[in-house]
């Protein structure tokens, strides 16, 4: 008999570092090699990483919210001084 996997974020010790980051600016890189910048708005009980994408002129696209499920986070840093 197989055990069971857990994908608790609670438990992943990326998910716990980057809960303590709400508020600063982040740049997350994903396991499909995509790159999100913007500001951390929140973790969420169910595993989503909200950041909010900051507007951009050209190509001008307004200020938008990204949601990215925690697992498909490869690793991300964080701007301290922001």
């Amino acid at each position: 008999m197989m055990g069971v996997r857990h994908s608790d974020c609670k438990h992943d010790c990326l998910c716990k570092i980057l809960k303590k980051y709400k508020g600063f600016e982040v740049t997350i890189k994903t396991k499909s090699g995509d790159i999100i910048m913007g500001e951390l708005e929140k973790v969420t009980k169910d595993c989503c990483v909200k950041i909010i994408e900051p507007e951009m002129m050209t190509p001008f696209i307004s200020e938008q919210l990204t949601v990215i499920r925690y697992k498909d986070i490869e690793s991300f840093s964080v701007d301290l001084l922001g």
